[in-house]
């Protein structure tokens, strides 16, 4: 290593950004990576259809994640990141989100009942369905929004790291056949619980929180506050991991099995960007109250070393699709080849619209901007699949995915053309005042 590359390291390390981003890579790590390296086993274990049984209930669960979630991921870590040094500020809004979200869950897990009594596709697997919701509570339990406001995210990226590494190993030695698909979705969501559990308890032991109990007038606050995150992280859903769901409504376990497939390779891909956006999230938000033109020239610079990251992991596995399926899935995958192929592009377009998103809209107060774009995207995905799954079954949930991503930055990159949030723009304000008018 050059001795010019090891003090950019080593300062990168001593931040808190550089400190943080490790730790969300290595929560993407237990989230993406260990569920790709189970892939390879699973695929060939349970076979299409029982691969994609579990896909159909897992997009399901997706809905009801975002339920519990409700934007508390974003808005949530905003209000911790600024209130960060008052400990009677943080307990409370820790407490007022966890009452929130255990009433969500409440409300979901009803939901769950009700269309296991009236889709008739749902109830068919409604033991696999009330399975997988466990993991839905391991996701209201699960504090990751309260460490990433406080940029302390080590603690529990450890715990979710090692919960989810033994769940792996536990799979490899009870999931020998089709029938123990229900199996893995217990460990899945066991190990989901047990996660939250110890993040919880370390929220309180490692960070000096006082137990408060929530009230209501917090609660409805903390609902005021996320609901139009919650609509745009919803309607998200409709277009990423809900696809499977989607599809199994319109099409057989064997087609939603090569499509999920195709995708969990893709969505891979996607998340080894994810973390450093995540980490310096609460950084962004600082700057958009100090100053307009350091966030635009900050997000300027991530533009570009993220876009080109991901150009280049796009093109790789557009070109390498029916090498990856062979060697990750098996050839009897071979119509996932062309799903990798039409979604290889989601890595680029998903880093670009990250930025402008995360980075600028959100810490700029434009929720409501990106609400419309994404809802307009979820819609034009489920149309398009209501279209398009009919006659090119996977493919064409590929295309509408595709598609709707296209339409999502697109949509981003207009808004903050016309609101003079362009990253890219010559003419920048420079004088305070305009700067916080922004």
């Amino acid at each position: 290593m050059s001795e010019s590359v090891k003090p950019f390291i080593n300062r990168a390390l001593r931040s808190s950004v550089g400190r943080n981003a490790l730790s969300l890579y290595s929560i993407q790590f237990a989230n993406y990576l260990l569920p790709l390296i189970t892939v390879p086993y699973l695929v060939r274990v349970l076979g299409a259809e029982r691969f994609g049984t579990l896909a159909f209930g897992q997009g399901l669960m997706a809905y009801f994640s975002a339920i519990v979630s409700y934007g508390f991921d974003w808005s949530a870590t905003r209000k911790i990141s600024v209130e960060r040094n008052k400990v009677e500020v943080v307990s409370r809004v820790v407490a007022n989100v966890w009452g929130a979200k255990f009433l969500l869950c409440i409300l979901s897990f009803l939901t769950l009942l009700l269309l296991i009594e009236l889709v008739p596709r749902v109830g068919e697997v409604s033991t696999l369905m009330v399975v997988l919701f466990g993991g839905v509570f391991g996701t209201v339990l699960f504090p990751t929004w309260l460490f990433q406001g406080l940029e302390r995210m080590g603690p529990i990226s450890w715990i979710n790291l090692s919960v989810r590494s033994l769940v792996v190993v536990a799979m490899l030695f009870v999931v020998r056949k089709p029938q123990d698909f229900i199996v893995y979705a217990g460990l899945s969501s066991s190990g989901t619980i047990v996660a939250g559990l110890l993040g919880a308890g370390i929220a309180f032991r490692s960070l000096g929180l006082r137990f408060i109990w929530p009230t209501w007038s917090g609660i409805l606050e903390s609902f005021r506050e996320g609901w139009v995150l919650f609509l745009s992280s919803s309607a998200i859903v409709l277009y990423t991991a809900g696809n499977a769901f989607i599809l199994g409504l319109m099409a057989n376990d064997v087609v939603v099995g090569y499509y999920t497939a195709g995708e969990k390779i893709i969505r891979a891909g996607v998340n080894l960007l994810g973390p450093l956006s995540q980490a310096l999230f609460p950084r962004f938000s600082r700057l958009a109250q100090e100053s307009k033109s350091a966030a635009l020239l900050w997000a300027r610079k991530l533009l570009l070393v993220m876009g080109g990251s991901a150009l280049a992991l796009s093109a790789l596995t557009f070109f390498g699709a029916e090498l990856i399926v062979r060697v990750v899935l098996g050839t009897s995958y071979q119509p996932s080849v062309s799903v990798v192929r039409i979604l290889a592009l989601l890595p680029f377009l998903i880093a670009i619209s990250g930025v402008l998103g995360v980075q600028l809209m959100i810490p700029f107060g434009r929720e409501r901007a990106i609400l419309f774009v994404v809802l307009g995207a979820g819609c034009l995905n489920v149309a398009l699949a209501g279209f398009l799954a009919p006659i090119w079954r996977a493919d064409g949930m590929a295309t509408a995915v595709l598609l709707a991503e296209v339409f999502t930055t697109a949509g981003y990159y207009a808004y903050l053309w016309r609101a003079g949030l362009n990253p890219f723009q010559k003419k920048r304000v420079s004088t305070r005042a305009n700067e916080r008018s922004a």
